[in-house]
């Protein structure tokens, strides 16, 4: 009798081991892609409320390439839309392409322009964080 509830413990216990690593397995995802959600789509606030800086920090080459942007190129730029057009998640979840159309004009020109930009995101696991392994946008 208690070798049959032994081994019925030890099932239980194993059992809920396996759905709680499941469970913190989806957990860690939902994170990650809210995370991801949350990342991109604050870029997109920062270019439209012309916090140039905050955008650039978002910036950071995965292959430790320096990224230089000089913030006073674009005192002039307006981004009047920032709208995103594609998703896609890398099977890892740790990579994304995002697709945004951006609509801007320059003070000086008051031509309203309008270019696709492909972003490619990575997340650096240490610090939890999504990246942008990109260049600014090709603002003309």
């Amino acid at each position: 009798m208690q070798k049959k509830f032994l081994t019925f413990f030890i099932f239980i216990f194993l059992s809920s081991s396996i759905l709680m690593m499941q469970g913190c397995a989806a957990t860690q995802k939902n994170k990650t892609l809210n995370s991801f959600d949350e990342t991109t789509r604050l870029y997109g606030r920062l270019l439209r409320w012309r916090e140039y800086e905050g955008a650039a920090n978002m910036i950071r080459h995965q292959d430790e390439s320096s990224v230089e942007i000089n913030v006073d190129d674009y005192k002039d730029l307006r981004v009047t839309d920032y709208e995103i057009k594609r998703v896609e998640m890398g099977e890892d979840l740790k990579t994304g392409v995002v697709v945004v159309d951006i609509s801007y004009y320059f003070e000086t020109t008051n031509a309203v322009n309008t270019i696709r930009d492909t972003q490619n995101w990575w997340y650096l696991e240490e610090a939890e964080k999504w990246y942008l392994d990109d260049d600014f946008p090709a603002f003309n």
